[in-house]
């Protein structure tokens, strides 16, 4: 999907992406698909893939991977087991862009009413989202997008890998978090699933006391102010002790979150994560990850930070497209931990089966 997570929520769900795959695979004179992959994991797109490659129109496989790697971003569709993956919000921030130019074209945007429009043709990456961007405005804000077909060559050098399994896994903690009590260490039970402290840290823990947002072009920005919690307001006692403490946190956000800013009762400031790290802000009671739509005034909040795949950082274009300097911010990028690669359940299931 593309548009503003805001649009999203309040708009019911048609078949825009199978509208807008269904309309590409015409243009391009192709009959089938061998595979179907998510443009990202992140929100309601992990569910996308899933959708399209089970209906009875094309009944293909899915690809455990992206183009953009692992976070933790729930999509309304699911309760229990709510998914997790980064989303960033433009087309051309994504690991195929960062590798190599020129291939996020032909590609095509649907409306599920009988609107659509293909861009068949680009000088640089960066225009195409631009331009589709545009049109998704005039379009309602959302639409469903197919982009263009890739081979596995390209997906096995520039895709981030096993990133279903990793969202597979958080929503496992999460759900038996809920299921036993144990909601109150839910973060830690994450960076647990995720590869562990090295990976992942409790950047702050604390309240929504500010949230400002605004629609513009089809984004959904704005800013929340998170502000540590008195012992007394707190529910449970955490045993893990987080980044920051004290003061209060900022983390503005572009459909998703930039970066974490804590600033401490004598007004040092220091930066606890950015982009291309994932970082999330849990609901500390439901343990569920939080989309931008959903942040509310007085909601306690435990902030979450998740290393990158270093598809993002192992290049200096890399950082260009994903990092902090990509939404306008002159911020140095300072990795976050070490990244684990995740663990394919289907090959991990699989196994145990056969040992069986």
């Amino acid at each position: 999907m593309m548009g503003s997570p805001a649009v999203s929520v309040e708009r019911l769900n048609s078949s825009e992406c199978i509208h807008a795959v269904a309309d590409l695979m015409e243009h391009l004179g192709h009959k089938s698909f061998d595979a179907i992959m998510g443009l990202e994991i992140g929100g309601a797109n992990g569910l996308e893939p899933l959708l399209i490659g089970s209906s009875h129109a094309y009944d293909r496989p899915i690809i455990d991977a992206d183009w953009m790697g692992s976070s933790t971003k729930p999509p309304r569709e699911m309760d229990a087991d709510r998914f997790s993956g980064r989303a960033y919000p433009t087309y051309w921030q994504t690991t195929i862009a960062v590798h190599e130019s020129g291939q996020l074209t032909p590609c095509a945007i649907a409306s599920g009413d009988g609107k659509t429009i293909i861009m068949t043709k680009s000088p640089d990456d960066e225009i195409v989202d631009r331009a589709l961007r545009a049109s998704c405005s005039e379009m309602g804000s959302r639409v469903g997008m197919a982009a263009r077909p890739t081979t596995s060559q390209r997906l096995r050098d520039y895709g981030v890998l096993n990133t279903l399994s990793l969202a597979w896994r958080i929503g496992r903690s999460v759900a038996r978090a809920q299921q036993e009590s144990t909601v109150h260490t839910v973060a830690e039970q994450i960076i647990d699933a995720v590869g562990g402290q090295k990976t992942a840290k409790v950047l702050f823990r604390g309240k929504i006391v500010a949230v400002e947002r605004r629609l513009f072009k089809g984004h959904s920005y704005g800013e929340i102010t998170i502000k540590q919690t008195q012992q007394d307001e707190e529910e449970s006692r955490h045993e893990t002790p987080a980044v920051a403490e004290g003061g209060v946190v900022k983390i503005p956000f572009k459909n998703e979150n930039i970066y974490a800013k804590h600033i401490g009762d004598d007004g040092t400031e220091r930066y606890l994560a950015t982009v291309p790290d994932l970082i999330s802000v849990l609901d500390t009671q439901s343990g569920l990850a939080l989309g931008v739509p959903e942040f509310r005034y007085g909601l306690m909040v435990t902030v979450l930070g998740l290393t990158c795949s270093p598809r993002w950082t192992d290049t200096k274009k890399g950082l260009e497209y994903g990092g902090p300097r990509a939404f306008g911010y002159d911020i140095e990028y300072e990795p976050l931990g070490v990244y684990v690669e995740p663990k394919s359940v289907v090959l991990e299931y699989a196994s145990k089966e056969a040992v069986s």
